[in-house]
Formats: structure tokens, C-alpha cells, sequence
């Protein structure tokens, strides 16, 4: 299977061109991560498709779009503020039970 790969145009194309050399405005980084969402990644899309093997390559696209989606979520800065403590604290108590076995 060959997925054909999303339509874009001019537009879409300057914006990324200027996302990846680090000079894109709101306007492009706007227009870039839209396009990579919608039509890339499919997210506003059921993943359905007429065989399971395509439903699953469809899946996956869905996938990284609604993992880059979720990063814009408040939720997602307390997921990684609260395993940041999580290890400090489990880091904490293996070098308290390393020292404290010597």
C-alpha cells in the first residue's frame, strides 16, 4: 500500500519553508501546524478505511496529529511538571538507599 501524500499549496509550502528555517510569523506557524493536523495527521477525520491494514496506516496518521494536538492541552505541562517530581523523588530516595548501604 502507497499512501499518497496530502495535498498542499503554495501557501502551506512558504509556511513550512519558513517554520524550518526559524523566520515563519503566526500567520505561517499558524498555517503549517494546521495543515499538519488536518491534513497530514487527519484528526478531524475517521481513520475507517475498506481494508484493516489501510484503517491501521490511517490510525497511526491520527495518532502523532492528536499526540501534537494534545501538547496545547494545560493538562499536558502537569503530566510532565508531575513526573519531573515523580523522578526527583525516586532519585532522591535511590541515592539515600545506595548511601545508606555502603
Amino acid at each position: 500500500m502507497t499512501a499518497a501524500p496530502a495535498a498542499y499549496d503554495k501557501e502551506v509550502l512558504y509556511a513550512f519553508r519558513a517554520l524550518f528555517d526559524g523566520k515563519a510569523n503566526d500567520g505561517q506557524q499558524k498555517r503549517a501546524l494546521q495543515w499538519l493536523l488536518f491534513n497530514a495527521c487527519h484528526i478531524g477525520v475517521l481513520s475507517f478505511a475498506t481494508t484493516e491494514r489501510e484503517s491501521a496506516f490511517k490510525e497511526g496518521e491520527r495518532h502523532i496529529g492528536l499526540q501534537i494536538a494534545r501538547m496545547r492541552e494545560p493538562e499536558a505541562l502537569k503530566l510532565i511538571e508531575g513526573k519531573s517530581r515523580a523522578e526527583k523523588t525516586a532519585a532522591t530516595k535511590s541515592e539515600a538507599g545506595r548511601k545508606a548501604s555502603e
